[in-house]
């Protein structure tokens, strides 16, 4: 049966891999389409509800897309353990299902412990066999000194680096906090006979970037589309938020994206004031103004879909956010369904090439 979630998530073409940059207020969410042959593979990266900010149910949303299947998402990918990247974890385990956990083997502290209880009894549910811990490495399609296929595409995992995944339960909430944000998971994935790359970046910071991922991955970081790390804080570009001191851009320089996108409410929504404005005017001066797309400026999705020859498409969807996103004082928006719209460009509408 035909539903939004199934409409605009599933491809109706074989061959494509479709990337969804989901809005959920203040959080992360991402929603691969992994071709596998003629059929898809499903991959949820992060996950968050922020109801204050009108974001999208993700239960609700995966329902839908799984109405009238046995098995629920092939992979779910934590990049690192704070609440606003893990929500709901648990129930999409039991509710919707996960078959292989990908996460970054740190222990948080303060407000984010209890979440992370979940993911705990979702660690120990589905058994090491299932479970794989994410590593930097050079090596494509490896994972946990494993190498794992991941359908028909290819990834690196960048970060976190082994020497800097230490224990650090013995340090304050407020320490933890910021060193599980030098240690957040980096991942790239890639797809195309003319390769496109989509960079995930987490909550990855200015010092994770500086001493462990730009030099050592240089080669790597290409990508034609950015999801800009901690909601479009200015801490992807300074280590300290009070310095004087100059941007640090070498890995923006190296990554080079043609796009990038931005997942967080609207500034005054955020309780970070996410995003920072001096930020958004780095990454402006990078792609330009019509390529920047901050999802809670208009309470939309960016879909992106890579077809096998390289050609790559993206454009706002928002019918998700009408349908599963919650407004009207917490109530759920139940949109007019509309017809998904052809692969346009946010500028001219007209079809985007490479």
């Amino acid at each position: 049966m035909s539903n939004t979630a199934k409409d605009i998530i599933i491809p109706t073409e074989p061959n494509i891999f479709r990337t969804i940059f989901l809005y959920v207020g203040q959080g992360d969410s991402t929603l691969l389409s992994v071709p596998d042959g003629d059929e898809y593979k499903y991959v949820l990266i992060d996950s968050n509800y922020d109801e204050d900010a009108g974001g999208i149910d993700i239960i609700k949303l995966l329902e839908d897309l799984f109405d009238g299947q046995e098995k629920g998402l092939n992979v779910y990918i934590n990049t690192h353990p704070h609440k606003d990247h893990l929500a709901k974890v648990r129930e999409i385990y039991e509710e919707i299902g996960i078959e292989q956990l990908w996460h970054s083997g740190h222990k948080p502290g303060g407000e984010h412990k209890e979440t992370y209880k979940d993911l705990e009894f979702v660690i120990k549910k589905l058994g090491d066999e299932n479970v794989f811990r994410l590593r930097g490495s050079r090596d494509e399609n490896k994972l946990d000194e494993e190498e794992i296929v991941l359908g028909d595409i290819n990834y690196n995992i960048l970060a976190p680096a082994d020497y800097v995944s230490d224990e650090i339960e013995g340090e304050k909430p407020e320490d933890r906090y910021a060193r599980i944000h030098e240690q957040c998971g980096v991942i790239r994935f890639k797809y195309g006979e003319d390769e496109r790359q989509i960079l995930i970046s987490g909550d990855a910071d200015c010092k994770a970037w500086k001493e462990h991922i730009t030099d050592y991955h240089k080669d790597r970081l290409p990508s034609t589309v950015l999801s800009a790390a901690h909601h479009g804080s200015r801490s992807f570009f300074w280590e300290d938020a009070d310095t004087d001191e100059d941007p640090y851009r070498d890995h923006l320089k190296n990554i080079h994206p043609t796009y990038v996108t931005v997942s967080a409410p609207k500034e005054k929504e955020s309780k970070h004031d996410h995003p920072h404005k001096e930020a958004m005017d780095l990454y402006k001066e990078e792609v330009g103004d019509d390529n920047l797309f901050h999802l809670g400026e208009k309470r939309e999705c960016i879909i992106v879909d890579i077809k096998s020859d390289g050609d790559i498409d993206l454009y706002p969807d928002d019918e998700l956010v009408k349908e599963y996103g919650k407004k009207n004082g917490g109530k759920g928006g139940r949109g007019k369904k509309a017809a998904i719209p052809p692969a346009v460009s946010k500028v001219d509408r007209k079809p985007m090439g490479a």
